[in-house]
């Protein structure tokens, strides 16, 4: 009876332990990425809340059709905020859309709304 382990028993559990090492650093790289585009998304969601509340804060009264781009800095960079204020549905209606696109190419975030003014005021 022989004690210890041979030359290739040690090869292959060195083998599936790398693999495993290899897959778990994967994984946490995988982890990494999607908490910064999570955290990127997450920047957007409030430059886009902050630019809408900004419209809805104003008098509907005083909306003239318009069509603008700006830039909003953050924390996560510089994103581009294109805003529209378009004829609704009705006379009496505004349409207010917000369009937020994050640095390095990720998803736009897009808020709409409706906003009443009185009549015949467009």
């Amino acid at each position: 009876m022989r004690l210890g382990f041979s030359l290739v028993e040690v090869l292959v559990a060195l083998s599936v332990a790398s693999v495993a090492v290899a897959a778990t650093a994967h994984s946490g790289w995988s982890i990494l990425l999607a908490r910064h585009r999570s955290d990127v998304e997450h920047s957007a969601t409030l430059v886009a809340e902050r630019a809408m509340e900004s419209l809805l804060a104003r008098d509907p009264n005083q909306f003239r059709i318009a069509n603008s781009s700006n830039v909003a800095t953050d924390a996560e960079g510089e994103f581009a905020v294109h805003t529209v204020v378009e004829g609704g549905s009705r006379d009496n209606l505004w349409h207010l859309s917000i369009v937020v696109t994050p640095p390095r190419g990720g998803s736009p975030v897009r808020l709409h709304t409706l906003r009443r003014c009185r009549w015949s005021v467009r």
